[in-house]
């Protein structure tokens, strides 16, 4: 049977943050109970039992936000019209604040094991300017409540904010040390477009955080995730001995997956489709029995070799060259001669044993590698 991960977008959430440029909705609870019944239907359009599931992650937005009992609804949907294996990671993100144990019960009920917070930080200060709508303590009470119900447990934090310093940094490290979880996701704030931030900045209110010193912050990080016990296994992802993201690791990996809900991506069948971003198109075309796809692309080989490059380099373990010339009948060592030959002489790479990976330098400047990869050219 075919494996495949399965994204499910839930949009809404009780507040925008400043920094947040994912497809979000506040104030549009109007729309919960039908958009829920358009992505059944969605799931049933899609469904096929020929496909066995191996992951499935529910984003947003705040999948939180909404009532348990949808949750509940669109897991059982999924299980009715696919093969879901037994035991499998089933993450959903969610915000202190927008659960509580009724809720996590129905997150047990709907075999949910894995809940990712959303906590950015544990300053108060950063939190108000992030845009966050909960504090400090909240936090911290909201992962007591999760750790009871002993669900598998990341947290999101952020560092490389400008009013941010090492001590803030030091700060969040030792709660999480306390806090002893599963998982962290440690990502540098980006200022993208269409956000509070990018408003903000434009007009010269905010200011990107000396270069050195965010560096200086993730090493930090790195080092400190590790001596607890929370191991780097990706760029931005640290977590226990076999704790790391199941879901995560099959983007990464380049594997097949399934999107649902506006804006949702999938990969499968060598095609790259997305689902229009528009909540009154996406509700009215499943009404009509209609997928809503707004984007699809053919992926060509080429582009095939340079993502997998690409997105394998950003694990910590890099990948197997064999894996690279078994997958794609080909050889990366000649492909990419120069970009080897210049990664090796910079320390930007080392290869041992078969495997291709970034040194620590090289996790710094990984486009300084990617820039001389040349098997775009391969074929032309």
């Amino acid at each position: 049977m075919r494996k495949l991960g399965i994204y499910i977008h839930i949009p809404f959430c009780d507040k925008i943050c400043n920094y947040c440029d994912f497809t979000a909705f506040q104030g549009a609870n109007s729309k919960i109970k039908e958009y829920v019944e358009a992505i059944k239907k969605e799931i049933e359009l899609k469904g096929n039992k020929e496909f066995l599931i191996d992951s499935i992650f529910i984003g947003g937005g705040t999948p939180s936000f909404i009532d348990g009992e949808y949750i509940f609804e669109i897991l059982e949907k999924v299980r009715e019209q696919f093969t879901v294996l037994e035991n499998i990671e089933i993450t959903i993100e969610t915000n202190p604040k927008t659960f509580d144990d009724k809720k996590l019960e129905l997150y047990k009920k709907s075999k949910i094991n894995r809940l990712s917070i959303g906590v950015q930080s544990f300053n108060d200060k950063i939190l108000k300017e992030l845009g966050r709508n909960h504090n400090s303590k909240e936090a911290i009470d909201s992962i007591k409540l999760v750790k009871k119900f002993g669900f598998d447990l990341n947290i999101d934090l952020i560092f490389g904010y400008q009013n941010q310093s090492i001590d803030d940094i030091l700060y969040d490290l030792e709660i999480v040390k306390s806090i002893n979880p599963e998982h962290i996701s440690y990502y540098a704030l980006i200022i993208e477009e269409k956000t509070k931030f990018k408003a903000l900045q434009n007009a010269g209110k905010l200011n990107f955080l000396d270069e050195d010193i965010e560096r200086k912050m993730y090493h930090i990080l790195v080092e400190k995730l590790e001596n607890i016990g929370l191991k780097q296994y990706e760029v931005s992802n640290f977590a226990k001995n076999g704790k790391e993201s199941i879901h995560n690791k099959k983007y990464w990996n380049c594997k097949e997956y399934l999107g649902f809900g506006i804006s949702s991506h999938s990969y499968f069948n060598n095609e790259r489709f997305s689902n229009t971003v528009n909540i009154s198109k996406y509700i009215k075309e499943l009404e009509k029995g209609n997928i809503p796809i707004d984007f699809c692309e053919k992926i060509d080989i080429n582009t095939k070799k340079f993502e997998y490059i690409i997105m394998n380099m950003r694990l910590k373990e890099g990948f197997l060259i064999s894996d690279y010339n078994k997958l794609f009948e080909a050889d990366f060592l000649d492909e990419n001669k120069d970009a080897v030959k210049i990664g090796l002489e910079n320390n930007v790479i080392e290869i041992k044993d078969d495997r291709i990976y970034f040194t620590k330098k090289g996790f710094d400047i990984m486009d300084s590698f990617f820039v001389n990869c040349n098997v775009n050219e391969v074929g032309d």
